[in-house]
């Protein structure tokens, strides 16, 4: 059940392109099967980090464990690389936030993750 959720004042080409190739990229990183994978984008229109509104970002990453140093640090170099290359930002242009969500706190299927695995 990972979730990556990109925000951002400047839009990619072609949305759909850049969501499944973060897709792929966060599935292979955060080491769980794309199938179980949520990545959104937002575009806002009010944005400014380091005091402009030059192109940035806010990457929130949110797992039932797999989350750790070693790999938040490899998650946020590669998908730097994509929101450099379909956005324009660079790798100092915003903020990577990493959240290990306890299973009791995860919906799905009309009850939690903590219940679904007790079944």
């Amino acid at each position: 059940m990972p979730i990556l959720e990109i925000t951002s004042q400047r839009s990619p080409k072609d949305v759909n392109v850049f969501v499944k190739e973060l897709s792929v990229a966060f599935a292979e990183l955060i080491g769980k099967p794309e199938e179980y994978c949520l990545v959104t984008f937002n575009r806002v229109d009010g944005f400014c980090y380091a005091g402009n509104a030059n192109a940035g970002y806010l990457a929130k990453v949110g797992s039932i464990g797999h989350i750790d140093n070693e790999r938040n640090a490899r998650l946020t170099s590669r998908i730097t690389e994509l929101l450099h290359k379909h956005l324009g930002a660079g790798n100092d242009r915003g903020y990577f936030l990493f959240t290990d969500l306890p299973a009791e706190n995860v919906g799905f299927k009309s009850t939690t993750f903590a219940e679904l695995w007790k079944q």
